[in-house]
């Protein structure tokens, strides 16, 4: 059973140094914390590999878009598995872990 989490905030980075720094984090997150190999990884979007039908492993989606504010981006965490039970662990889980990680970037 997926334990409820309180959605984490938006992620936004402002255009230059700070995106690059927490799309960086964003990336290191998914290669440690994923358990698949990455399928995509570009300038917006980084992109797990499919999960073997009935694992319970995270898929992971990435994406980096602009916002309506000049220069402002929002990354956002899309995270499921192939499994008619839960992730291990779970999305809501994943996507708080990813989120604090990704916003300790200073």
């Amino acid at each position: 059973m997926d334990v409820k989490l309180p959605k984490p905030e938006q992620i936004t980075c402002q255009a230059g140094p700070d995106c690059d720094l927490k799309w960086k984090r964003a990336y290191t997150w998914v290669l440690e914390s994923s358990g698949l190999k990455l399928q995509t990884h570009t300038d917006g979007l980084i992109k797990t590999v499919e999960s073997p039908k009935v694992s319970r492993t995270l898929v992971v989606t990435i994406t980096k878009n602009p916002t309506s504010q000049s220069s402002i981006y929002k990354i956002d965490f899309i995270g499921g598995c192939s499994s008619m039970l839960s992730c291990i662990p779970s999305v809501a889980e994943s996507r708080t872990s990813f989120a604090n990680f990704v916003s300790a970037a200073q």
